[in-house]
């Protein structure tokens, strides 16, 4: 038997030709193929359904990547240059997914913006916007939005995490304008960029890991595969501990 790995969703607002307003939910097939890729059964889960409801069922849970949370504002206040909101019905649910997981014992992948709500609701910050609050240089998003291919860079992987490789350098894709600035309390850095971003970080537990790059788009690339492996590992020995 496979571990079942749950993912959250997307959400979609369309108004198009004149056709009447519908909202759907959805979620990039990279993201299940991944978890398919290295053994597990995606579950795909829509905003609305409380993890309370389902939790006892999952082996594992996927944050997935997306657009920018409102809960990273300081003070509410007025927000950042290129500052995309998710869905506000996605950000109450990824938030509440967050809170339930912080709590529970199911392993997590956090995936860009997944990571960045988990280590929000964790207790730690993020910079708003990368290229006005800090002084890098490093390209870390597309300059014109879904134009071109993402661009690249090295990280430095900081190692001694069980199932993947010791340290060393590995390049990676990016799709970010934000970025966890302060990781809560208890995290460990696992990678981070030649300018000082956090790219990859680890609770205490181990059970819970966030990267900021795209695993799903670069799967054979070796640490993203090495993570997502024992991402899945660790859900198949949930799996058993539960049955």
């Amino acid at each position: 038997m496979k571990p079942r790995i749950g993912l959250n969703c997307d959400i979609e607002e369309s108004n198009n030709s004149g056709e009447s307003h519908r909202t759907r939910s959805r979620v990039w097939d990279s993201y299940h193929q991944l978890i398919s890729l290295h053994g597990g059964t995606p579950l795909i889960i829509p905003p609305g359904v409380s993890p309370s409801e389902v939790g006892s069922m999952l082996d594992g849970v996927l944050l997935i990547g997306g657009d920018d949370y409102r809960a990273a504002l300081v003070d509410e206040g007025e927000p950042p240059p290129r500052f995309l909101p998710v869905h506000p019905v996605r950000e109450q649910s990824d938030r509440e997914w967050s809170r339930y997981l912080l709590s529970c014992n199911l392993p997590v992948l956090g995936i860009c913006g997944g990571f960045q709500v988990l280590a929000l609701e964790a207790g730690g910050e993020l910079f708003g916007d990368i290229e006005s609050e800090t002084d890098s240089t490093l390209l870390h998003r597309r300059e014109e939005v879904d134009v071109g291919p993402l661009p690249r860079h090295p990280v430095d992987w900081h190692g001694a995490l069980d199932l993947t490789p010791e340290a060393g350098s590995f390049e990676v894709n990016s799709s970010h304008h934000q970025s966890v600035s302060r990781l809560p309390s208890g995290w460990r850095l696992l990678a981070e960029a030649a300018d000082g971003i956090i790219e990859s970080a680890v609770d205490a537990s181990g059970r819970m890991v966030g990267v900021q790059w795209h695993p799903e788009l670069i799967p054979d690339e070796p640490i993203s595969s090495a993570i997502t492996g024992r991402f899945i590992e660790w859900s198949r020995r949930q799996m058993r501990e539960r049955d």
